[in-house]
């Protein structure tokens, strides 16, 4: 079992260090009570900017806010604190900030005046400075870069985790993942060139190591939220939905306000309802077969033949419809005969009276919208499908049928709708209540089209679609 790491012993130590600094992101992922707690550290900080009783001066409280904040994930307050903290430690940690934000520029910017540092930073600098290179979209220049690090450094993971990115972006895959595993075995937790290898093995369809490599890091105490989501959409597309839930909900516990998360949860939840409608439809429809088989087909007695054909029992739904006090005002039809009925019926899973039960039962009616009262001004029908925030699930099926603007999805039925795809009811429930918030509705068919019912089965064929591990 992996020590427990303290926030304080991290961002309340006595001198900065900038290795024991980028713990804490770790630290704080270990539980909700350990992010909380670090909230604290930080608020006191703001409040009272002190360490072991020494008051820290301007620069050096906006480091360790700065720090405190980048640990929590919040990225645009850290930059805007660590840019008011003149030293390598705030640089390489606003690179950081800057490198996981996109701004790649910036953190290259941010990571130079980093190298200018004492040697531990220096080199930690060098590394971000290459990375950030890389992801600006020069990874060949630096490729040389990571090939010279790797010499000077052999048994330093991050470098081969370096070198293997700047394979991987300039497409030379096979020459990536030896670098991945190399970093792997000089540190089990690097946990990005794992995320990178998960990454790589999902990108070829070898979702078998993918999923070993996600597994393993979100293993440990400390909460990746990229490496658990991508985990979570490899569960959905193995139809896993229950195992891709708690991969959702363990960054909800951490960041509750995790859009992505939030948004991938509502998904999982949606397919495995539709999951759920599906086979209980194939149920329905054993069931109607076995409802339309022929009593005669049934080794019965002659006496109860005979006073089925008098009651015009034919099937075994007819049947099933009747009532055992319905069948016992038949003529010459008792208790032996009813006994011969009923285990019968018993051996395929049925019992009289079950047809009025719940053979029957209505399925939920997925909602309608009501139609427009006056005709759609044409600005909100030019507006972009993307404005009316769809489900990820949603989003995918609009863009294979082409749908690009509110005016294309309306021009649909919703039987064509649900011929798409991966779209099923819980789908069309979802446009249904989109389109109203805007007084729209799909086109309704004409009467002689007929609906057709059930959800096509999942099959959500989206690659993971982030590729830094956090």
């Amino acid at each position: 079992m992996p020590k427990t790491i303290e926030s304080e012993e991290l961002l309340l130590a006595e001198s900065p260090d900038i290795e024991r600094f980028l713990q804490l992101r770790a630290a704080q992922a270990q539980s909700p009570e350990h992010r909380r707690r670090l909230e604290s550290l930080v608020i006191e900080i703001m409040e009272n900017p002190t360490v072991g009783g020494r008051e820290l001066d301007e620069q050096e409280a906006a480091l360790r806010i700065g720090l405190g904040l980048w640990a929590l994930g919040r990225l645009e307050e850290a930059i805007a604190n660590l840019a008011g903290a003149s030293s390598p430690e705030a640089d390489y940690l606003l690179g950081r900030c800057y490198l996981e934000a996109g701004l790649h520029a910036r953190a290259a910017e941010a990571f130079e005046r980093a190298r200018r540092g004492k040697a531990a930073t220096k080199h930690l600098a060098t590394v971000g400075h290459t990375e950030a290179i890389a992801k600006s979209g020069r990874a060949e220049a630096a490729l040389t870069t990571a090939r010279t690090l790797a010499k000077s450094h052999p048994d330093d993971a991050a470098v081969h985790y370096l070198l293997g990115l700047c394979h991987d972006l300039t497409a030379r895959y096979t020459e990536a993942i030896p670098e991945y595993e190399k970093a792997l075995e000089l540190d089990p937790q690097c946990a990005p060139a794992a995320f990178r290898l998960a990454f790589n093995h999902a990108r070829s369809g070898d979702l078998d190591r993918a999923l070993e490599h996600y597994a393993a890091i979100t293993a440990g105490p400390a909460t990746y939220f990229n490496a658990l989501i991508n985990l979570g959409v490899l569960y959905e597309d193995q139809r896993e939905y229950g195992k891709a839930i708690e991969c959702y909900r363990r960054v909800l516990s951490i960041d509750p306000t995790h859009q992505r998360a939030r948004m991938f949860l509502k998904d999982a939840h949606a397919s495995m309802d539709m999951v759920f409608d599906e086979d209980r439809q194939r149920e329905l429809d054993r069931r109607a077969q076995l409802m339309d088989i022929p009593v005669t087909d049934f080794e019965l007695s002659v006496r109860v033949r005979n006073c089925l054909q008098r009651m015009d029992i034919h099937t075994v739904g007819d049947l099933v419809r009747h009532t055992e006090e319905e069948l016992l005002t038949s003529k010459n039809f008792g208790e032996t005969s009813l006994s011969e009925i009923k285990e019968m019926l018993t051996a395929r899973g049925l019992r009289l009276g079950q047809d009025r039960e719940d053979l029957e039962q209505p399925e939920a009616a997925v909602p309608v919208a009501a139609a427009p009262t006056s005709p759609p001004d044409d600005s909100v029908l030019k507006t972009p499908i993307s404005e009316l925030d769809l489900s990820l699930r949603s989003r995918k099926c609009m863009e294979r049928l082409g749908i690009a603007t509110i005016g294309q999805l309306v021009e649909h039925t919703p039987d064509e709708l649900l011929a798409s795809r991966n779209f099923g009811r819980t789908s069309l429930a979802e446009v249904n209540e989109k389109l109203a918030r805007h007084s729209l509705a799909l086109r309704q068919p004409p009467p002689e089209e007929e609906a057709e019912e059930g959800d096509e089965p999942l099959d959500d064929d989206e690659a993971p679609d982030s590729d830094d591990a956090e």
